[in-house]
Order: structure tokens, then sequence, then C-alpha cells
């Protein structure tokens, strides 16, 4: 309850199962009716009254999401305990395995003694062959099962490098990194619902070209936080580790929970804001995720999403609308054309857009 006695579930208009997405979702939607920057001509008590269900939703908004992320961090630590416990008998299994192997070991050097004791120089001459070719059988099978689990761990966690633009298909060329850059983790909900977690990369303060981590010109995204903090902390299974001052950052996103609201991404926000007229959709929401949208196409050279993105295509014209929608002269004749706007086609765009990144993405765990 908030210090009022006012229910914050109430006053959001959503119930105890919503998720995260569905309450910031309905904070933005309440956003554009009592922002008080929306009412600078209304009489002095609207004014009042605007503020205070403003300050009652920022309110109850902070107090469900801190709620949430409390009820994170505790899920990720029984996910933790999980983890370290199943690594535990792991290890166990693994020591015991290589008990048993050196029992067995020693078991058949001790009959191989007993049997050339007892079968003298001929018999040992006769054998050398044959205990020759089982040598080489073994080691052969041993490099095959060798192979089969190296291949096994890059199915499961290919390795990974920073692709950008200037990636060439014969390889990287030298990452630009230098004391500008700048990198964050970035959270990303796909159309599924599921959200995954990656790197966005700067090299310069002017941030004109991003960087994320790729395999097989496929976006890596992970399950949680933690799971990347574990794939970054494994500089062997990775190409990463080339940017100034890696410890550190690998530090600093270990003690980050969660990306904040600048660094997250809603793909399925903007599949349900498509559902409705242009009027109706969230400016900001549009032109972060359709920046998110150009960077990562131009960073894994998707050619089909980049020419969605052309200037002069219907999206670029969408996004100028929304960059010009609020400014004070230039937002009337804006807002005249999102009402003219043929919704369906601008829908389909957006939906080949957002489809043309997900197909690019492989998930890790």
């Amino acid at each position: 309850m908030l210090p009022d006695g006012q229910d914050p579930y109430t006053i959001l208009g959503v119930t105890r199962e919503s998720s995260v997405g569905e309450i910031r979702e309905r904070y933005r939607v309440l956003v554009q009716i009592w922002h008080p920057d929306r009412h600078q001509s209304s009489p002095a008590k609207v004014r009042e009254e605007v503020t205070r269900q403003m300050q009652q939703i920022n309110a109850a908004y902070k107090h469900l999401t801190d709620a949430h992320e409390r009820e994170a961090r505790a899920r990720q630590d029984r996910e933790r305990q999980t983890r370290e416990r199943q690594e535990r008998e792991r290890r166990d299994r693994e020591r015991q395995d290589r008990e048993r192997q050196d029992r067995e070991r020693r078991s058949r050097e001790r009959q191989e003694r007993e049997r050339q004791d007892g079968e003298g120089d001929t018999g040992d001459r006769r054998d050398r062959p044959r205990e020759s070719r089982e040598r080489r059988d073994r080691e052969h099978y041993s490099r095959e099962r060798l192979q089969r689990e190296r291949e096994t761990r890059e199915r499961e966690h290919p390795r990974a490098q920073w692709t950008y633009s200037m990636s060439t298909d014969a390889g990287q060329l030298d990452t630009p990194w230098s004391s500008a850059s700048t990198i964050h983790p970035i959270a990303i909900s796909l159309r599924s619902g599921e959200t995954g977690f990656t790197l966005r990369a700067y090299f310069d303060e002017q941030r004109t070209e991003a960087a994320f981590p790729g395999a097989q010109r496929h976006l890596l995204l992970f399950r949680s936080m933690a799971s990347m903090r574990a794939y970054l902390a494994r500089t062997e299974a990775h190409e990463l580790a080339d940017i100034p001052d890696w410890e550190s950052l690998v530090e600093q996103i270990g003690s980050t929970a969660e990306p904040d609201d600048d660094h997250c991404y809603e793909f399925d926000l903007i599949a349900h804001s498509l559902r409705f007229a242009p009027t109706q959709w969230v400016p900001e929401l549009f032109i972060t995720n359709r920046d998110l949208i150009r960077e990562i196409s131009e960073a894994f050279n998707l050619d089909d999403v980049r020419k969605l993105l052309t200037v002069g295509s219907p999206l670029d014209r969408l996004d100028d609308l929304f960059r010009s929608v609020d400014r004070p002269i230039a937002g009337w004749g804006a807002r005249r054309q999102l009402a003219s706007l043929q919704g369906g086609q601008a829908s389909t765009v957006w939906r080949k857009a957002v489809r043309g990144i997900e197909d690019h993405v492989r998930w890790l765990r």
C-alpha cells in the first residue's frame, strides 16, 4: 500500500498478475493523459488535480516496479544457489569418475604385468603390434570424443565477437576502441514476450556507430543478466575482452540487477501499439526502438531491414513526424499528417522491421 492507504494496482488500473511490461505500458498510457505539460492552459484547479494525480501515478509505478525488482533479485539468488548446487554435484561426479578410471587403469596395468611375467619375452614380442593398434584406437576414440564435446560447447555457446558495420565476410577488422568508447547492458523484449539481455557499445562520444556481441550474423541474447555475466567472465570463450578496462566493465555489469528504462527496448509493446491508429502511438517508444533496429541492421549487415529504413521510406517519414510532433509549430502539421496516415501500411512495414531483427537472434542460457 502507498502511504495514504491507496492500492497502487488500483491507481494504475492493473492486476496483481500483471507483468512488468504490462505495468510499464499502462503507466505510459496514464502519463499521456495526466502529464501536467498537457494541461498548461487549463484552470488552476485542473492543474492542481492533474499534478496530484500524476504524483499518485508516479508513486504507484515506483512502488510496483521496486517490488518486481526485489522479486527478480530474489529469483536470481535462488537460481544462483541452484546452479552452484548443480555445479558442486557435477564436480563430485567428475571426481568419482576420475577415481574409478584410475582404479581401472591400475587394475589393467597390474593384469598386463602379470600376463607379461607369465608369457615371457616371446609372447611380449608377439603382442606388441596388437597393443600398438589398441593404443592407436584409444587415442583415436579420445580425439573423436574431445572433438564432439568441443562442437557441443560451441553449439551451446558460440564464440562471440564484436559485430559492427565495418565487419567483412572475411572476418573482423580491428575494433576502433578508444577512451571515449562506452558500453552498456541492454534488455530487448521480443514479440513473444521473452526478454533477452545483451551489450551495446559505442566507439565515440557522438554514438555514430554501435557494436553488439554476435556470432554467424546473429545477435546473441542471454536469458538472464546472471548468465550474461557468467559468459563475459569466461574470457577464453569469446573475443569481447579487447576493450580497455574489461575487468572493471565486467565488475560494473555484475553490480547491475537490470538495465534501466533508458536501455530497455520493447518490440512486444510496438506490436501491441500497431493494433491502434498512428495517432495513438507513443512517439518516444517508436523513436528509440527504430534507432535500435537501425543500429542492429547496420552492425549485422541485414540488407532487408536496412532497405526499410532508407531515406524517404515509410518508416523514415514516420520517424520524422514523431520527432516533430512535440515541437511548438512543426508539431501541428506533424499531428495532421499522422491523423491522415494509412495505419495499415505503416504497421506492415514496422512488423517487417521487427521480424527482420528477431530472425537474426540467437538465445544463450
